[in-house]
């Protein structure tokens, strides 16, 4: 009865409101003295616990002329009422949650002193707020994006949604990649590797979409520019353990400024994709 009691108060029952209810629920008619004894619990506190559940619906109260008696109702019907009711509380509390952030979003960080105002940010190790910080960039960026990257690990293959919203506002994704394959694609729902054809075909869907794209045999850094005004830096080394490496997100203009005249550079002197679909003819 200990296990039982114990899963009863893990979805919201008091523990007196446990006892009462299996006494209930393993009986079949019963009175608020019988219940009282079979749950080892004060009668008074069984009178209100049985008002509660019958308000509630989980037993029907029967009255006679000398007592009255307490009666569970069917079990599945007390199961779908708590769901009702527990996906009622979620979506209220969901609800107020989403309103209270909306309320209170314009005051982030708005009183901020300026000496901890700070132009460089540091993300440490592989984890998602990493990616977290990527895709916030590309949500904010009204202008373009410059990308400098090479495929790893498993690659979805298509082109993400704040990319495409992106393009929707006007803006531009320039990109250079590298050239190689060592990554693995979703072809027939499996991750497999992938050929210079795969690659191709892939990078091929993204300009569809509007994406600007042209290769490098290596890649001299993992970069991104957003605006022109913010860059983006993965410290990737293959000597490091991704969990030991950096991100750095540095925003100022200027510096900016320089990395873009970088990035035209290697745009410059980068294949094309027709180019690089020549080398396989």
């Amino acid at each position: 009865m200990g296990k039982e009691i114990e899963k009863l108060e893990n979805i919201g029952f008091s523990n007196y409101e446990a006892k009462v209810f299996l006494a209930l629920y393993k009986g079949t008619i019963m009175s608020a003295t019988d219940i009282a004894k079979e749950a080892k619990i004060p009668r008074p506190s069984v009178y209100q616990i049985l008002r509660n559940f019958a308000v509630k619906g989980y037993c029907n109260e029967v009255t006679t002329p000398k007592k009255q008696f307490f009666e569970i109702i069917d079990s599945k019907v007390i199961q779908d009422k708590l769901e009702i009711e527990f996906r009622t509380d979620f979506n209220h509390k969901l609800t107020s949650l989403k309103d209270c952030f909306n309320e209170i979003r314009p005051h982030f960080r708005t009183r901020q002193p300026d000496e901890y105002n700070s132009d460089v940010e540091l993300i440490k190790g592989y984890n998602l707020h990493r990616e977290q910080k990527f895709l916030e960039l590309v949500k904010k960026s009204t202008k373009g994006i410059l990308v400098m990257n090479r495929f790893m690990g498993n690659v979805s293959g298509k082109l993400d949604k704040e990319s495409k919203n992106l393009h929707k506002r006007g803006g531009y994704i320039r990109s250079i990649y590298e050239s190689s394959t060592n990554f693995k694609l979703k072809i027939d729902d499996k991750w497999q590797d992938v050929s210079k054809e795969d690659l191709i075909r892939m990078c091929e869907d993204f300009v569809k979409h509007g994406e600007e794209i042209r290769f490098l045999s290596e890649i001299p850094q993992i970069l991104a520019v957003f605006d022109e005004r913010i860059v983006y830096i993965s410290l990737t080394d293959e000597k490091i353990p991704a969990r030991d490496s950096s991100d750095v997100v540095i925003k100022n203009k200027r510096f900016a400024s320089f990395v873009t005249g970088l990035f035209n550079i290697y745009w410059d002197k980068a294949d094309t994709l027709g180019a690089l679909k020549k080398e396989l003819n």
